[in-house]
């Protein structure tokens, strides 16, 4: 009896304060500027067996814009405080679909690099790193076994590792077993999966991990600054294999991209849903 009249009383009193503060003048005046600052969320979008992430909105966070500004006492763009919106349709929630590109409101591409059991990522990663440019790398789980400090100098560098694959398959166990010595050696969980067709298993083991699967938009193999050329766009997902062409021809992928005015992130930063700053 007591703990609810106490409930009932603490209840009370900040519905007193809430009611105090809608009809301050301040307020009122912050209620009414607000809307000219809402953006609206972005769905995410299907297509047959796949997804593109949607984009999350934000509004002003009323209380604690009011409270900066009672402080200050008056209006002032700099005092507002923001909050996120997630779309009603999320990214979050689809692990059975294929990712297959950024949201095109991003002026953002990611470049993603097939890393194979014998491959030298070496160069690649000077390039990047000299370029400024961040990259994302699916490696084999053999690869992982064999060169874990390269592995970590990888992240280190802000750049993602991701497990592609365990000697060019996909044994339950092993994949498992790779995805658990990424994160020890990263001290961080991997967050996807890489196919470059409808390949249901590892959709389905993906997905009961909660990683989502991604079929890159652009798959490079031959003429890799003609391909990157050719398709480039907003969102893309360009996917690269570890040879002597790639690596002498992306210095002038990068360039290009960058003359055309896109920003190469990682693929955690493509396809995050979450854009604003609270």
């Amino acid at each position: 009896m007591v703990i609810g009249i106490v409930c009932f009383s603490f209840y009370y009193t900040e519905r007193a304060v809430d009611i105090v503060r809608e009809n301050d003048p301040m307020m009122k005046e912050l209620m009414e500027k607000a809307k000219d600052y809402e953006v609206l969320s972005k769905d995410a979008t299907f297509t047959e067996k796949g997804i593109i992430p949607g984009l999350n909105g934000k509004q002003v966070d009323l209380k604690k814009s009011f409270e900066n500004m009672k402080k200050f006492g008056g209006f002032k763009e700099s005092l507002l405080v923001f909050e996120e919106v997630k779309p009603g349709v999320s990214l979050e929630e689809y692990y059975d679909r294929y990712v297959i590109r950024g949201n095109t409101s991003k002026n953002s591409v990611a470049l993603v690099f097939k890393v194979r059991e014998s491959d030298d990522v070496g160069r690649i990663l000077a390039v990047l790193n000299e370029k400024n440019a961040r990259g994302t790398f699916f490696i084999d789980g053999k690869f992982l076994e064999q060169n874990q400090e390269m592995v970590y100098q990888l992240a280190r560098d802000d750049h993602e590792v991701e497990i592609m694959n365990y000697d060019n398959g996909y044994e339950t166990k092993k994949m498992q077993e790779s995805f658990d010595l990424l994160e020890m050696v990263l001290n961080q969980r991997g967050g996807f999966c890489y196919a470059e067709y409808d390949q249901k298993d590892i959709l389905e083991l993906c997905s009961r991990e909660q990683r989502h699967t991604i079929i890159p938009n652009v798959l490079v193999s031959a003429y890799p600054f003609s391909t990157v050329k050719s398709y480039l766009d907003k969102g893309n997902i360009i996917s690269f294999p570890i040879n002597t062409q790639v690596e002498e021809e992306l210095p002038v992928i990068i360039n290009y991209i960058n003359q055309r005015g896109y920003q190469m992130t990682r693929l955690d930063d493509l396809l995050r849903e979450s854009t604003y700053e609270k």
